[in-house]
């Protein structure tokens, strides 16, 4: 079985404060030890803006999924992954062709198949639209 894993990420870690990504890490641990999952490991990008997707931690993890080492990515929600729709819409096609589930912290019992579908909807929306 293919390992489960965490992403985080905060745009602000300030020195004096708690780390932000060291507690979506710790909210997605309880998250999946509430679900009876194991995580595997923790892509961690912290003080890295949302709008892109040069991020170190993140391009590991896509490179990890396109070469067929993870089974899932938990995260705290869409957010963390893309603050931008588009770059969102990319990165869960990424995780839905190398066959990745993504599931969200605090989005519990919520389907989140209804969020990919969503958006990829609006992608090809857009991209239909482009070619007209």
């Amino acid at each position: 079985m293919k390992p489960i894993v965490a992403y985080c990420r905060s745009a602000n870690e300030p020195p004096d404060e708690p780390s932000a990504v060291r507690s979506q890490a710790d909210a997605i641990c309880d998250y999946a030890e509430r679900r009876g999952l194991t995580l595997g490991c923790v892509y961690a990008d912290a003080g890295v803006s949302g709008v892109t997707l040069d991020r170190p931690a993140l391009q590991q993890l896509i490179a990890d999924c396109r070469a067929g080492k993870i089974g899932a990515v938990i995260t705290k929600d869409p957010d963390r992954l893309s603050r931008d729709t588009r770059q969102l819409v990319a990165l869960l096609h990424i995780f839905r062709t190398t066959g990745v589930r993504v599931e969200y912290s605090t989005r519990e019992g919520q389907g989140d198949r209804f969020l990919e579908s969503a958006l990829s909807a609006v992608a090809e929306l857009a991209e239909a639209r482009a070619h007209s």
